[in-house]
């Protein structure tokens, strides 16, 4: 197990705009940190930096307290699960998870009782002999992450390890990576773009963004206490709402002439502010008690009800999420009021910073 340490890491293509800028980051000796955000902001990047398969172009990479930055991938003691599996088809599943220790040359005895455990830790025992063709997806996944744990890294590396698995697979593999982590106590460094996935995993989640890192914290914290637009708009179930403003007045954030939403006392805001709220802490009451608006489209989900709706007198939308005995027999182009939950509010000033609460 190691920790690991990431100083003023930076990352460019020749010359070119920086795709990862500036980053600091201190990750806990057997901690399992999740690197989350779109398409594009550095998270895989810095991920293949870590593995020693993109060079560093400025910063120090420290593993276990030790600089790596010029160490190659095989020195730096870490095992990489990749989304697209990468076994060799000709090979059965024992040959595919010993590969790495063959080319090691450990004696082939030693080979087959550290394939054998870990095929019993991760349930695929019975398919040491089979080749990989002969596997589901989520087999085939457990393989790849069987030939990293046989190697006995220091530092386990997943790149979107499930994104080709189907929904009710991927909450299966979840459950087990959470296990394995659990089992075997090593530090992992997971990459996904699935806020769903970073925050039933992470011990601590990052949230990156163009290249940097907007926040890290545990997920519950980022949930609840984003320090940014992007963050409180990126983490959560459901996208938050978030409602330009026209002004603060008496105590209220007024977005229309119709919609004024009751703000903590200390509560103030700059021109250009915004007010985000999140739809399953809205609650819908009669049109003339809180903001009134028309519902566009109702989404019926089994245990929660999503109701889509615009503001009468702007062109704003919401989304209202109710749960269990929340639901209501509501229709499209139906009237209703909505009203946030108190101390739920959040404001952000023109750039995206967190105004209140702080």
């Amino acid at each position: 197990m190691a920790a690991i340490s990431l100083r003023g890491l930076r990352k460019s293509y020749d010359g070119g705009p920086e795709v990862v800028k500036g980053l600091d980051l201190e990750i806990a000796d057997g901690e399992f940190m999740v690197f989350v955000g779109p398409s594009g902001c550095g998270k895989s990047t810095l991920l293949r930096m870590i593995a020693g398969l993109e060079e560093i172009s400025a910063g120090e990479l420290l593993i276990g307290g030790a600089l790596a930055n010029r160490l190659a991938p095989a020195e730096r003691g870490v095992a990489m699960v990749f989304q697209s599996y990468a076994l060799y088809p000709h090979m059965t599943v024992r040959e595919n998870m010993g590969f790495a220790l063959k080319m090691a040359r450990v004696p082939e005895r030693d080979i087959r009782i550290a394939v054998d455990r870990v095929a019993d830790i991760l349930q695929i025992a019975r398919h040491l002999e089979s080749k990989p063709r002969a596997l589901s997806g989520g087999e085939r996944q457990r393989v790849a992450i069987g030939r990293a744990i046989v190697r006995q890294p220091k530092v386990f590396l997943f790149d979107e390890p499930l994104s080709n698995l189907d929904a009710s697979l991927r909450v299966q593999t979840r459950i087990e990576l959470a296990r394995l982590h659990k089992e075997l106590g090593t530090t992992m460094v997971y990459v996904t773009h699935d806020q769903v996935e970073a925050m039933t995993l992470g011990d601590r989640v990052a949230v990156f963004n163009g290249g940097y890192m907007e926040q890290v914290g545990a997920p519950l914290a980022l949930y609840s206490r984003p320090r940014t637009r992007f963050v409180a708009g990126f983490i959560g179930a459901l996208r938050m709402n978030f409602l330009p403003l026209r002004e603060i007045s008496e105590g209220a954030a007024v977005v229309s002439e119709r919609c004024r939403i009751p703000l903590p006392p200390a509560a103030g805001a700059p021109g250009g502010a915004v007010l985000g709220v999140r739809p399953e802490h809205l609650n819908i009451v009669a049109p003339e008690q809180g903001c009134p608006a028309r519902v566009n489209l109702i989404e019926q989900l089994g245990d929660a009800q999503i109701v889509h709706a615009t503001l009468c007198d702007s062109p704003h939308t919401v989304a209202i999420k109710l749960h269990g005995g929340q639901r209501l027999p509501l229709e499209p182009e139906q009237l209703i009021g909505f009203v946030p939950e108190p101390d739920r509010v959040f404001l952000f000033d023109r750039a995206g910073r967190v105004l209140a609460p702080h």
